[in-house]
């Protein structure tokens, strides 16, 4: 019994005794008693869709009242839906019609299931394929914002490097620039460099593009020059560092 399954259909809201409690409770009850398979009780041979009962165990299994049951009964026999057949202990019930509510070839249920397992299957593929794509599209907009944050930060370290030079206000070189200057240059003559350039801003108002560039290309030449003195001619050297 429990392989056996009964098929209700939508169209059974339209029965005419489906609001009809007792007849509807005790139909369905019908349905699911009836015997799947060909069986034999007490030398009674039965049919799918038949069983063995009366009205009292009908009752008691329904829990409605023995006269309810009959009444509900004779309802179903008179619209076809059960034929009763009485005998002097037991009644025999048939559920007419029993091939629409239970199916003894599985092919049809086999094939509902295989569809459903099919669809099951392609919305499970597409929600993977889905999930897969926005981890996708996570992991690379992780990766550009990583890559814009990193970018942001080295312009953001490499603006906050540059920086006035100690006590030469118009002069703005980094430390490694600065470095790179003693190494090439020496300590000493890279000081006097900066004091020489801040000086030569100062007196014309104007500020060179880069100074480290200017200081390697033109300062450190008009200092050896005219060392210690300054160049001569101050705006040839000044459209030079402009240009630098």
């Amino acid at each position: 019994m429990a392989e056996a399954f009964v098929k209700l259909y939508k169209k059974m809201l339209a029965w005419e005794w489906y609001d009809d409690i007792n007849t509807k409770v005790l139909f369905l009850h019908c349905l699911l008693k009836a015997n799947w398979k060909p069986t034999r009780w007490h030398g009674v041979e039965l049919e799918p869709g038949q069983f063995v009962t009366s009205l009292p165990t009908l009752a008691e299994e329904t829990q409605l009242s023995v006269r309810q049951v009959r009444v509900a009964l004779d309802h179903l026999n008179m619209t076809g839906e059960v034929t009763s057949k009485c005998q002097s202990k037991y009644r025999i019930i048939t559920v007419n019609s029993w091939s629409e509510y239970q199916s003894s070839d599985r092919q049809d249920d086999r094939q509902m299931t295989g569809k459903r397992q099919d669809s099951d299957r392609q919305m499970t593929g597409k929600r993977q394929a889905n999930d897969r794509q926005m981890t996708a599209d996570k992991e690379y907009i992780d990766i550009k914002e990583y890559k814009e944050k990193k970018e942001v930060e080295e312009v953001k370290e490499v603006k906050e490097e540059k920086h006035i030079y100690g006590e030469y206000g118009h002069v703005r070189i980094s430390d490694s620039e600065r470095d790179r200057l003693f190494n090439d240059y020496g300590e000493e003559e890279t000081m006097e460099a900066i004091k020489y350039l801040d000086e030569y801003i100062e007196m014309k108002g104007y500020k060179a593009k880069n100074h480290y560039l200017c200081m390697r290309k033109w300062v450190f030449d008009a200092i050896k020059r005219d060392k210690p003195n300054k160049p001569n001619k101050p705006e040839s050297i000044f459209d030079a560092i402009m240009n630098a």
